[in-house]
């Protein structure tokens, strides 16, 4: 994830069952690019051993030692100084309570009453504490450098279900990214689609693709990264939606067919600044479509078909102030139809991919080419969808008006 790549960050944990759970994250940061200082209160350190985030991010782990024992005076001072955010998970309602009342007890509480940089606390506790007036008096009297992470729901280690369990380690780590990132999009609204869409040939059967929605996903999770207001139009995926970032809106609107997702994209409309349209739509659908299983042996021998909307050639006249970037998934040669496409419908850009051969869809990677219409084309190696998503802003901001 190339928003935390070089990031100096201190992963700061507290006494909590989920303890054990940061040394995933740790490892999630790391994998994302940051170097990940590992900060643990003394009671954390009765759930997890310090060795494990030693192993895991190849510095020492800072406990309460650190910072009373001989020649350590200044450590809160030092790592206060040179991080680019703090990130606080599991974080107590006892830690929430010192950081709020400006308490300094402890290296971490030192630590974070020392910095003033961006601080990401991201609570987990039993859901009575969490409910507790006194816990959300706390949270609300963090400074405004505090973004708070709300807990997820389900069981906790009580047993018991309710709001308090840690978050999945994969948002933690997009809420981080989206604490340290150039905000290049911040205050612009972005209309994305992903994902197939589906035509039904009765309750059955369908005219479909194999797009799994993780390009759009991710241009989704990006734009909301760099500040942007989204609004994500999803196909039949079987992938999570992506979580709002806090501070962030984030809303996502499910679509199954073709129509659908052109009346979807275009009450999103007003106020759009972008619109990346990231979804394989299927371009026929069933002249008629039966409300009742057909029989095997009834099937017809060949499908009367007719064109489903097409969504850019629709709403072009509409979107002469917005950037729109669209795809084309080709086999053989790129650039040639997707020039074409992108003059048909007046595309801002257009990125071109293969498909095929384990290419393109449902994937992880994708490579092509990104065609511009002042006639530029910039060759992509194969990457991650996630980077290729941050790539692809990259030249959405270019074009965007101040």
């Amino acid at each position: 994830m190339r928003a935390l790549k070089d990031k100096d960050l201190v992963l700061g944990i507290t006494g909590g069952i989920a303890a054990y759970k940061s040394a995933n994250l740790a490892r999630s940061l790391i994998q994302a690019g940051a170097r990940v200082t590992v900060m643990m209160s003394q009671a954390a350190t009765r759930f997890v051993a310090p060795l494990t985030f030693e192993a895991l991010t190849g510095r020492p782990c800072l406990t309460d030692e650190s910072l009373f024992g001989q020649g350590a005076a200044i450590t809160h001072v030092e790592v206060a100084r040179d991080t680019d955010g703090l990130v606080i998970a599991p974080a107590t309602a006892n830690t929430i309570a010192k950081m709020s009342k400006g308490f300094a007890d402890t290296l971490l509480t030192t630590t974070v009453l020392a910095s003033t940089g961006p601080v990401l606390v991201v609570p987990s506790m039993h859901t009575a504490m969490w409910e507790n007036e006194l816990t959300q008096a706390n949270l609300q009297g963090l400074p405004g450098r505090f973004r708070v992470m709300a807990p997820d729901s389900g069981e906790l280690a009580s047993g018991d279900h309710g709001p308090g369990r840690f978050p999945d380690v994969d948002d933690i780590t997009l809420e981080v990214a989206g604490m340290v990132s150039e905000q290049d999009l911040a205050g612009r609204r972005v209309v994305v689609t992903g994902g197939p869409t589906r035509e039904q040939l009765d309750p059955v059967r369908v005219l479909t693709n194999p797009s799994s929605g993780r390009m759009g996903i991710a241009m989704a999770k990006a734009a909301q990264v760099r500040g942007a207001s989204v609004r994500l139009v999803l196909g039949p995926t079987d992938r999570p939606e992506p979580r709002p970032l806090s501070g962030r809106t984030l809303e996502v609107v499910r679509v199954d067919t073709a129509q659908e997702m052109l009346e979807a994209v275009e009450a999103g409309l007003d106020g759009m600044d972008a619109l990346l349209m990231a979804a394989a739509v299927a371009d026929e659908r069933p002249v008629a479509a039966s409300d009742d299983k057909i029989r095997k042996k009834d099937l017809p021998d060949s499908l009367q078909l007719e064109p489903t909307p097409d969504i850019l050639l629709t709403l072009r006249d509409r979107l002469s102030d917005a950037v729109v970037l669209g795809f084309a998934a080709e086999t053989g040669d790129l650039e040639p139809p997707g020039r074409k496409k992108l003059e048909a419908k007046g595309l801002d850009l257009l990125f071109a991919n293969p498909v095929g051969d384990g290419r393109g869809f449902a994937v992880a990677h994708n490579e092509g080419v990104i065609l511009g219409r002042d006639g530029t084309t910039v060759t992509v190696d194969p990457l991650s969808k996630d980077d290729l998503a941050d790539l692809l802003l990259d030249r959405v901001v270019a074009l965007l008006s101040p």
